[in-house]
């Protein structure tokens, strides 16, 4: 059986819930499985040229994501947007589709996912056929995932599954088993260095971080701080002349994050879902700022409400609040207990397996 799992490379979250799956396939005794970024020059020169463009206009239009997808969703527009997006992908996914004759396609972005749900619609009668899933990586759901060609859906939350069965037609799946990330992500690896602070961006390095530093400064408390700026390198230039005082450590794109949280006793991150799911994993606390408006809002209230994160808000202080729960293990405690009852750390494992099981009952 061939298994294809396309994502995209805008941002890092993609990415990284694509490997996880593809890992968690090697468990199940799936070897034959390929992970394509279906932005990649590689695949289509086009599609790269959106990403790039897309990436561009982002730091000048902070909410691009949070408007295309209210474009995607609105009532009278949604529908034809949808299609234009599937339209534009459409033959850099047919020329996947004749050169690698998947059984499977899984997506952990909407972009191939639309791609995918048109390429069923118009060869509805072929014997090319594969069986469509779609991991969705947030805490909401979103009418841009939304295509009745879909065979199985997995989604974040119990709250998710209900409402997409409200849109879902009767022959499609839906799961809920979490967001999938490297199943090495869990709180018996954490040896909590005290007043140890960890700040992240994102594979882009967004999310205010220099500005978050500068204020920190202003803390009267003896704080270590980590910064990992990931794929940023203007951000990371400018980080490595910040003079700071408390202990800091400015680091690029990395991939011992797992280690990074182990050691730390709170994170400070703009809210995408991955990030958070792995801090929920490790029983690691949160302050969520900087979130781009959509998604990452809903993400950052699903946090916030379930206790295991406290969001920046208008003009709260972060140097106070970090302050205050520096100096309050109770409480750090708490949040790290609602952030291991969130995790889902098998999700992965179980998204292979349900798909290892559909594949079966299509034979």
């Amino acid at each position: 059986m061939k298994i294809l799992i396309l994502s995209a490379s805008i941002g890092s979250g993609h990415t990284k819930a694509a490997e996880a799956i593809a890992r968690a396939f090697s468990t199940v005794g799936q070897s034959d499985v390929e992970v394509i970024d279906f932005m990649s020059a590689d695949v289509s020169r086009f599609n790269n040229l959106l990403k790039r463009l897309y990436l561009a206009i982002l730091g000048l239009v902070p909410d691009l994501y949070d408007r295309i997808y209210r474009l995607a969703g609105a009532r009278r527009v949604g529908p034809l947007t949808r299609l234009i997006w599937s339209t534009l992908m459409y033959l850099p996914f047919n020329r996947l589709i004749a050169a690698r004759a998947p059984d499977v396609i899984v997506c952990t972005h909407p972009f191939p996912e639309a791609a995918a749900a048109l390429w069923k619609f118009l060869h509805v009668k072929s014997a090319r056929r594969f069986i469509l899933a779609a991991v969705l990586t947030d805490y909401s759901l979103h009418e841009i995932w939304l295509y009745s060609e879909v065979d199985a859906y997995f989604v974040a939350t119990e709250e998710m599954k209900s409402e997409l069965e409200k849109h879902s037609r009767l022959q499609q799946k839906i799961f809920s088993t979490g967001i999938p990330i490297d199943l090495k992500f869990n709180r018996s690896r954490r040896s909590t260095t005290e007043r140890a602070l960890l700040m992240m961006g994102g594979g882009l390095g967004l999310g205010s971080i220099e500005k978050t530093l500068k204020e920190l400064n202003s803390s009267d408390e003896k704080i270590f701080i980590r910064v990992v700026v990931g794929r940023n390198e203007k951000l990371l230039a400018t980080l490595k002349k910040f003079r700071s005082r408390h202990s800091i450590e400015i680091l690029g794109y990395v991939d011992n994050v797992i280690e990074l949280m182990s050691r730390s006793t709170l994170l400070i991150t703009k809210p995408g879902a991955l990030t958070m799911t792995e801090a929920f994993a490790m029983g690691l606390p949160m302050i969520l700022h900087a979130p781009i408006p959509g998604p990452e809002a809903l993400n950052a209230k699903y946090a916030v409400d379930n206790g295991a994160a406290l969001s920046i808000a208008g003009g709260q202080s972060i140097t106070a609040l970090v302050d205050e729960l520096l100096n309050d293990r109770a409480r750090l405690e708490k949040m790290s207990a609602a952030c291991l009852r969130l995790s889902r750390a098998n999700a992965a494992a179980d998204i292979a397996e349900q798909i290892m099981q559909l594949a079966k009952e299509a034979q």
